[in-house]
């Protein structure tokens, strides 16, 4: 049997994390790695499956899960609108789209302890730093994806006597949507991103805070687990978003 290309890659793909997992395995099993630094795959397995059946994992994950749901809509909004606006008065967009990008270029999660003197030490803090990681990638991608959208299709809209409306719904936000769903994927991955550092370094809940105390306790299971769980939600919700991607491009063309 004949095994086509896409079937190749996943097997490799496969592969190589087993193969990667058993490395790890020998290597902290024959001592080479300390135990405190690096926890064996099975010891992390064990950890995942006890923070499972426990409650501290749960509490944690649903605190994140409304920080995150909040930040990434306000984010949502706030990107597609001004992407949309730079987009519309390009002269004010170039002149303020670079200001914002040498601004997002900072290290601007240094700029927690102003958050935490505005919103106090909470979830509103944490919400209010994330939306900013998240929306700046998203007006980018959006005021780029529509930008670039070949005039022919514009054209041909108006001689099919389309409205305004109807030429942006239906021809340039479709043709746009690769780079636009970029920007979403790229949002998506800074505001979760945002969320966790902040809660690690203000210790103010969610899995940031689980993983935070348990490196300051030692517990390098239970620390590598929170991790595991951290990827996992990340993977999964980008792996939603380009599923989402497929259909909507779909229904469109």
């Amino acid at each position: 049997m004949t095994l086509n290309r896409q079937t190749k890659i996943r097997l490799g793909r496969l592969s190589f994390v087993l193969f990667l997992i058993f490395a790890l395995e020998v290597i902290v099993r024959s001592g080479l790695i300390s135990v405190l630094i690096l926890s064996s795959p099975s010891s992390i397995a064990l950890a995942v499956w006890q923070d499972l059946k426990g409650t501290e994992l749960w509490s944690s994950l649903q605190t994140t899960a409304v920080e995150f749901g909040i930040a990434f809509l306000i984010s949502l909004t706030v990107g597609v609108l001004l992407g949309v606006l730079f987009f519309r008065f390009r002269l004010f967009g170039s002149a303020v789209e670079p200001l914002l990008l040498a601004f997002y270029a900072a290290p601007t999660i240094l700029l927690y302890p102003v958050f935490l003197t505005l919103f106090g030490l909470g979830s509103a803090a944490v919400v209010a730093l994330a939306s900013v990681f998240g929306s700046v990638p998203i007006m980018v991608n959006v005021r780029v994806g529509l930008a670039e959208v070949q005039p022919i299709f514009v054209k041909l809209g108006r001689s099919l006597k389309a409205t305004q409306w109807q030429t942006f719904w239906k021809i340039m936000v479709p043709a746009a949507t690769p780079t636009i769903f970029t920007g979403l994927r790229l949002g998506l991955t800074y505001t979760l991103v945002a969320i966790i550092a902040v809660e690690f370094i203000t210790f103010s809940g969610g899995l940031g805070k689980m993983v935070s105390w348990r490196y300051f306790i030692f517990d390098t299971e239970g620390l590598f687990s929170g991790i595991f769980f951290v990827i996992l939600i990340a993977v999964l919700i980008n792996h939603l978003l380009r599923r989402a991607e497929e259909r909507i491009r779909r229904r469109w063309t």
